[in-house]
């Protein structure tokens, strides 16, 4: 479902209208999480797709397809596929922070799309100044093309958004009640998830869509938020077993039981979240080397120190138990 309102009308012309023989050789889509960029990027890439030969590829596949063909030895096949279109859209490019080869390679895409005259759209969660990861020479490259924001919606935007969804689903709800899921949801995804969460809980509670009920689905659903191993809740869990006071975790300090409790809280994450290094690194704000060693360092010293490893098997229960165990701890 797409909003067109004042955040976003910028960059809906510019996509809308959006034709590569007379683009820019660059252009970056930049703005905060879940208003609507990949849908935007999407949207362009089936409407030209019957006129140039376009890839749209998320930077996360282009990491893996690059470390598979490395690996493969099949790298002159990836880079023909990536090098070769007419126009090449990479969607969320801060997923390539911290690997350091998937940059490199990035780059030299880069160049070549540009020596083949070819053009090159990116997607970026966050704001141009925040590219650096990227190197000079390619930061300052995409912030020189053609720079479109979406900007973050207005909670009168959000209102509007829950306003289309209710009425998509043919639903009759007050104004008191989508005001209210306005001011909880940070952006168009959650709103979505509350919304259809919201739904299910009524069909489940035999409950109206009323102000009570979306009290009482909002007081679950924070309970749940709080079960879930999310890098925030595995170090406060890890604080409960360690003694070591959550704020210290995310601090400097380097005596050795901060550093313990760190290390023990950088692999349950990475063991549980699946999150990668650069990752974990900005919930930590570290960088992924040092999450990295923190995390090698924790492989070794669990295997010769039996009380770690009990806390280890302890957090790894507590976040894979059922919720009416965790209810009872």
């Amino acid at each position: 479902m797409w909003l067109s309102s004042e955040f976003n009308r910028m960059a809906e012309k510019t996509f809308k209208a959006y034709e590569p023989d007379d683009a820019f050789f660059s252009t970056l889509l930049y703005g905060p999480e879940g208003v609507g960029k990949s849908t935007l990027l999407v949207k362009c890439c089936q409407r030209l797709k019957e006129k140039k030969t376009i890839l749209y590829i998320d930077a996360q596949d282009f990491v893996k397809n690059y470390a598979f063909a490395a690996q493969e030895g099949t790298l002159s096949q990836f880079r023909l596929r990536l090098r070769t279109p007419g126009v090449l859209i990479m969607d969320h490019i801060e997923v390539l922070k911290g690997k350091t080869r998937s940059i490199e390679e990035f780059y030299h895409t880069y160049e070549a799309l540009f020596q083949r005259n070819g053009r090159i759209i990116c997607g970026f969660r966050g704001d141009p100044s925040q590219l650096g990861f990227l190197g000079e020479k390619l930061s300052s490259r995409l912030r020189g093309g053609l720079v479109v924001p979406i900007l973050q919606p207005t909670p009168e935007d959000m209102l509007n958004y829950l306003r289309q969804m209710a009425y998509g689903k043919f639903l009759i709800v007050e104004d008191l009640v989508l005001e209210l899921m306005a001011e909880e949801a940070a952006n168009f995804p959650k709103a979505q998830s509350l919304m259809n969460g919201f739904i299910q809980f009524a069909n489940r509670t035999d409950s109206a869509l009323d102000h009570g009920a979306l009290l009482l689905y909002l007081q679950e659903r924070r309970y749940q938020e709080g079960l879930r191993p999310s890098p925030q809740n595995i170090i406060q869990k890890v604080a409960e077993l360690t003694g070591v006071a959550a704020a210290a975790i995310y601090s400097t300090t380097r005596t050795p039981e901060v550093r313990q409790a760190r290390q023990l809280a950088i692999y349950g994450i990475r063991s549980l979240s699946r999150l990668s290094y650069p990752e974990i690194g900005a919930s930590l704000n570290k960088s992924h080397s040092s999450i990295m060693k923190s995390y090698q360092q924790f492989q070794e010293a669990v295997q010769k120190n039996p009380e770690l490893r009990e806390m280890l098997e302890s957090l790894v229960k507590y976040f894979n138990s059922p919720d009416d165990e965790k209810t009872e701890r």
